[in-house]
């Protein structure tokens, strides 16, 4: 009897705990199935690692972070797919991830340029001694006068031209041949068609002929005073024709593809503020120069007002455009390294790296070349977080002959104290800038700087000599940086080569501050440049 009581509870305590584990396994049975309209759950994978699944849900073991149901009819990537990065369901709004269509558009870029105005140099002109004489008169004597063709610039006394004038009177009697080759004597002296018939009505103590001018337009040179002597070729007045002025600027060989001849171009003058000019490209050099790999372009602006005067520094915006081309938005491309790629949107939140073949750069979107398909999307917003879990994933591995420049504290430290001296000489102040010098760190392994400042420069001349070479290593390696430090700006400037004999032009330096501030020209031309496009 005993038995049988130790027995029985034994029995009903099996059986109760048979009945819970059918029910537990009947409930998860129940959980994996899909109720009516709704899709079956195969497994659970970590978003940011999908090597990690489970049949359950949980946390990914490597981050932590929640496992996604993939579903039935779904599209679950396997860890063998190395250009794929996962996000969760809804994290793409959560991290500001947005994307755009690759799409065929125009490709537009404004370039903006700086140089100076000219006079039309096709439109000068010399006037020069016909034979040798005597300045006895100047009727124009400063430089700026404006003149008319035909008017008298000064009186001129000559025994070569007296002698020829003689014989023409002489030959008005015989005529024919004679008469002929008196009066071209004259024109070969200089004289005009109505001076050589005034000849006869001359006075006999008349001794002085008028030199005209052969333009209207300005005296630019004035060579001569009254009373002194000339021979024969010698200068007397140079002119210039200011109704067309020339506005030169320098093209950067990747631009030129852009540039074509009546392209309009919009000119302003800080000496005329409020002023516009536009005007039409008319001629661009076939030759690039070897160092800047850069071509002079002119373009020919109106000046019938007489606004526009030689030397003057203007700015001028060129709107490039190209034919339609299959482009992506520039902010979708990433420069690891020399290696331009995007990540393309797939399905689930999913991301694909794609490697690109870029062709000309716009304002808003590059070229492609190749890697792009048109009506695809790409990430524009959010693909360096995306970049950053893909290096984290060891997903992409950048070739062993092009290495990630990343910009970290170091460089980031480095390039702050570069700025602090480019500041100093934009602003004329050589103390800031020799105490700048001294406290350059060294640069690091990131920045290979090789160059190096002297920390002793006698004027600001000096300064700029020992600073340009070394602003144009750290511009060079900075280049790739700005991708990951938006407000990092390299920019150069077309007017170096005018500092000293054998300066290179276009030298460039970097910033940070949203103004234009020259370290080379300083407060004489403190926003010459334009930020470097490559």
């Amino acid at each position: 009897m005993k038995t049988l009581l130790i027995i029985l509870p034994i029995a009903l305590v099996s059986v109760a705990a048979g009945w819970i584990a059918a029910m537990s396994m009947h409930d998860a049975a129940l959980a994996m199935k899909p109720a009516a309209g709704e899709r079956k759950v195969l497994f659970y994978q970590s978003p940011m690692h999908p090597w990690v699944k489970s049949d359950k849900p949980g946390q990914c073991t490597v981050c932590g972070m929640a496992l996604v149901p993939v579903y039935d009819g779904g599209k679950s990537f396997d860890t063998a797919a190395a250009d794929i990065v996962m996000l969760p369901q809804g994290s793409p709004n959560v991290v500001g991830v947005k994307t755009g269509e690759v799409k065929r558009q125009k490709l537009v870029r404004t370039l903006r340029v700086a140089g100076l105005i000219e006079g039309d140099d096709s439109k000068n002109r010399v006037l020069s001694a016909y034979t040798q004489g005597r300045i006895d008169r100047l009727y124009v004597n400063y430089e700026g006068a404006e003149v008319k063709e035909g008017q008298p610039l000064a009186s001129f006394f000559s025994r070569p031209l007296l002698a020829a004038a003689s014989e023409y009177r002489l030959s008005l009697k015989q005529g024919g041949a004679v008469l002929a080759a008196a009066s071209n004597r004259l024109m070969q002296f200089g004289l005009t068609p109505g001076q050589i018939a005034s000849i006869p009505d001359r006075k006999e103590d008349d001794i002085h002929f008028e030199l005209s001018s052969p333009v209207t337009g300005t005296v630019i040179k004035r060579h001569v005073y009254e009373g002194q002597s000339v021979m024969e070729g010698e200068r007397l007045f140079e002119f210039a024709v200011f109704s067309t002025m020339w506005f030169q600027f320098v093209a950067y060989e990747q631009d030129l593809p852009f540039i074509a001849l009546d392209q309009k171009v919009v000119i302003t003058v800080p000496a005329l503020p409020g002023r516009t000019f536009a005007a039409t490209v008319k001629f661009i050099n076939p030759n690039l120069d070897d160092m800047t790999r850069s071509a002079r372009v002119r373009v020919e602006v109106d000046n019938a007002d007489r606004l526009l005067r030689r030397k003057l520094y203007a700015h001028a915006t060129v709107a490039l455009e190209a034919p339609e081309v299959l482009a992506v938005p520039r902010s979708a491309v990433l420069w690891p390294g020399r290696s331009p790629r995007v990540f393309v949107e797939k399905e689930g939140g999913a991301y694909q790296h794609r490697s690109l073949q870029l062709g000309r750069a716009g304002d808003d979107a590059w070229e492609v070349l190749n890697g792009l398909r048109e009506g695809e999307r790409v990430v524009t917003s959010g693909n360096m977080l995306i970049d950053g879990q893909a290096q984290l994933n060891n997903n992409m591995t950048p070739p062993a002959d092009e290495p990630v420049m990343l910009a970290n504290e170091a460089v980031k430290h480095y390039l702050d104290a570069v700025a602090v001296l480019t500041d100093a000489l934009a602003g004329d102040n050589l103390k800031a800038y020799l105490a700048a010098v001294k406290k350059l760190p060294a640069a690091p392994a990131e920045l290979p700087v090789k160059a190096r400042l002297g920390a002793a420069a006698s004027d600001l001349l000096a300064a700029r000599k020992a600073f340009l070479p070394f602003s144009q290593e750290v511009s060079a390696l900075a280049l790739p940086l700005r991708s990951q430090m938006p407000e990092l700006k390299v920019l150069h400037c077309p007017m170096t080569g005018d500092l000293w004999p054998g300066a290179p032009s276009n030298a460039r330096w970097i910033q940070f501050s949203a103004a234009l501030r020259n370290p080379y020209w300083g407060k004489d031309m403190l926003d010459c440049g334009a930020e470097v496009k490559e």
